[in-house]
This record gives C-alpha cells, structure tokens and sequence, in this order.
C-alpha cells in the first residue's frame, strides 16, 4: 500500500510588498476573504502610509522594508505589485528566500527576465505566477470551455481592446519609462494573455505601430495584428488617452463570442453573448471577486503541491511576444 500524503489544511500565510494601489484595494481584502489563506504582514518603505492604507486590517503587521517581509519566517506566499521594474528583482529575492510568489503582469520586463525568475522558482522549488485575475472569472473560463467544445467552430480572429485616459496624470508610474510603463505592458498585455488563451501558441509574426509623444517615451497607445498562422489571426489596442473602454470578440468559422467586459468586471454580474446562425443568445453570470478565486486558487496549489493553471511557459511565451510586438513597431524596448 503507497503511503498516503497528507495535505495541510491551514491557510497559506501571506505577505504583501508596497502599498500599491491594487494590493490595497483588491489583492489584500482578497486573501482576508479567502477561505484559504490569510494576510500577514505588509512591507512598506513608508510605515506611516502602510498602517494608514492597511487600517481595514488592523491585525496585520506592518514592516518598514521589503526584506523584512521576505525574513520573515511565518510568511509562506508573497503578492508583489511593485512598478514593473521591479518585478524580476524582488520576485527573484522572495523565491531564494523560499517564498511562493504571486507577481503582478507583466511577470518581467523581458523574457530573458521572466527566465531567470522562472529557473530561480525551480531551483528553490516554490511557485510562481503572473497575476491575470480575470482568467479565474466564470465567464473566461466558460468562454474557454465553449472555444474547446468547438461551439462557434475553429476561432479564426479574436479583438480586443483596452484603454483609459491618463494622459493629465504625468506622476503616474505606467508613464515612466524607467519603471516599464506603456500600454502595452500595462493593459495591451491582457488581450495578448487573451489570445494565447484561445490559440494555444504564440503568433508567427506580428505587425504593430505605436504612439510616442512628448518627454514620456513610453506607448500612449499601441495597436497590433497578431498572425498566429493557418489563417487566425489577433487584433488588440491599447491605449493611455482614451476613454475607459474594453472588451473582446471571439470570432469562430460557425459563431462568435462577444465579451464586453472580459478584464475587469468587478463585482458586478455579466453577460456574454453568443451569435450563431444570424440569432443572438445570452450567457449570464453573477458577480464575483476574480482576485479572491486567483488567491484560492495559487493557495491550493500551494498546499496540494501542484503547478498552477497559468503556466510559466506561457507567461514566457506573452513576454516575448510584447518584445515582438514593440521591436516590429520599431521602439526600442526596453527602454530603462
């Protein structure tokens, strides 16, 4: 008889770098609604700011570095939404550490990057994901599971679109080149992480033009034809000077999916549409909160000790293709 393996039941113990936004807003009440996990511990080179920021949690603690969330020996799992930047870095220093890491998107800067965490994550035998929230949203995975039952026949063209005006915000951080901004990397790259979702590969070429202006140097806006071969093809925008705006259409030989607000529903309930045979037909479903069900989800892998759904390879994969995407627009990238 093998011998049987006993899986831990108690939460994963989680800490936090930085004060972002995100973090404070969604990742954090994320992990304390969890029925898996539970936050311990912030890292903030500004104290004073972090316990202000994290009043919501008065039982977490609150460390003036980053380092010290990474010695600290109780915390098992780090969440790391630093500017871009610094992804590699402090992914890197956390995972020597022993930590598991859930690191925002983009993963890396580059995929030379993305390599190294990734082979750290291995030699250290702990987790690593990107953060894409909304692929564990009901609907994406529904959309997904349509595509592979061949419901609307092979998928031959996917659009999608993401944008929201920042352009009066020049403190902002996706601005700054030296921290990796641009569209691209900060919204372009769902509708990639999208396309690679439903074809299952990288593209074979791409062609792409992108908006410079001004001392920013970073993609105000960039729009790109993604060829992913045997006639299927991947359309994004995305831009830093348009009104807030997404959504996607999957386009298959026998119907289409249209999702109008694939990446950041919120809690709201949503609907997708189905259009076969000239009718129109709705998918509805109830609102949830997408990072709480991606904290569960790197959890359990955690705990259960398996890889988790987004796979490191094709993080990899999407990071290479945003190099290919800035070097056929002809931007130096990157551009640090």
């Amino acid at each position: 008889m093998e011998p049987r393996i006993l899986i831990r039941k108690d939460p994963v113990r989680w800490g936090i770098l930085s004060t972002a936004n995100i973090g404070v807003r969604a990742v954090a009440p994320a992990i304390r609604a969890s029925s898996n996990g539970k936050l311990v511990a912030v890292g903030s080179r500004d104290s004073r700011h972090a316990t202000e920021a994290y009043a919501f949690a008065p039982n977490v603690r609150i460390y003036d570095s980053y380092d010290a969330i990474i010695a600290d020996p109780e915390i098992e799992a780090v969440y790391i939404p630093l500017p871009n930047s610094l992804h590699a870095e402090w992914s890197i220093r956390a995972l020597q550490a022993g930590k598991h890491v859930l690191c925002e998107k983009p993963m890396a800067v580059t995929r030379e990057e993305g390599e190294e965490m990734v082979q750290v994550a291995r030699d250290n035998q702990v987790l690593l994901m990107e953060a894409f929230m909304y692929r564990f949203h009901p609907q994406i995975v529904w959309a997904l599971e349509q595509i592979r039952t061949g419901m609307i026949g092979s998928v031959r063209l996917v659009r999608s679109s993401f944008s929201f005006d920042i352009r009066t915000r020049a403190e902002n951080i996706r601005l700054q080149p030296e921290l990796a901004g641009g569209s691209l990397m900060d919204v372009g790259c769902y509708p990639i992480n999208l396309f690679r979702a439903i074809y299952e590969r990288s593209p074979r070429s791409v062609a792409a033009r992108v908006h410079v202006t001004g001392p920013v140097s970073v993609d105000l806006a960039t729009n790109a034809v993604l060829d992913y071969g045997d006639g299927c093809f991947g359309m994004l925008d995305c831009s830093f000077g348009l009104p807030s705006r997404q959504g996607a259409e999957i386009i298959g030989e026998a119907g289409m999916i249209t999702l109008p607000v694939p990446f950041t529903p919120g809690s709201y309930d949503m609907t997708a549409f189905i259009t076969k045979d000239g009718q129109m037909s709705e998918q509805s479903f109830s609102g949830v909160d997408q990072y709480q069900l991606e904290v569960e989800h790197f959890a359990q892998c955690i705990r259960s000790n398996q890889d988790p759904q987004l796979s490191l390879s094709e993080t990899l994969e999407n990071l290479a293709t945003i190099e290919a995407i800035y070097a056929a627009a002809g931007l130096d990238w990157p551009i640090l």
